[in-house]
């Protein structure tokens, strides 16, 4: 078994869904996330207050099988790999779960 985790931009959320609907994968999660750059922090400063920032990108995960996880990790690279015209292009990992109850 492997955990997946995907992170892109929200602009990028209906691409990463189809991914998952492609390689039918039933139970997934997905988070808003809030990123951070040299620019927002000199827009927003440090101490920010939540309310003032979007949310702009989403964390994906999921626990799968060994070869949907290989088959998934594999299209995100050759969907977004050779694009270099993207500037933050979504990123993918994996890491092997030891165990799962």
């Amino acid at each position: 078994m492997k955990l997946i985790g995907l992170m892109s931009l929200t602009t990028f959320k209906d691409q990463i869904r189809k991914v998952f609907e492609k390689h039918q994968i039933q139970i997934y999660s997905e988070v808003d996330v809030t990123g951070h750059t040299t620019e927002t922090i000199e827009q927003y400063g440090w101490w920010h207050l939540e309310k003032d920032l979007p949310a702009y990108s989403t964390l994906y995960f999921a626990i799968l099988a060994d070869e949907k996880a290989a088959a998934i990790m594999q299209d995100i690279e050759t969907t977004f790999g050779n694009q270099d015209d993207i500037q933050f292009k979504p990123r993918a990992f994996q890491v092997a779960v030891e165990k799962m109850i």
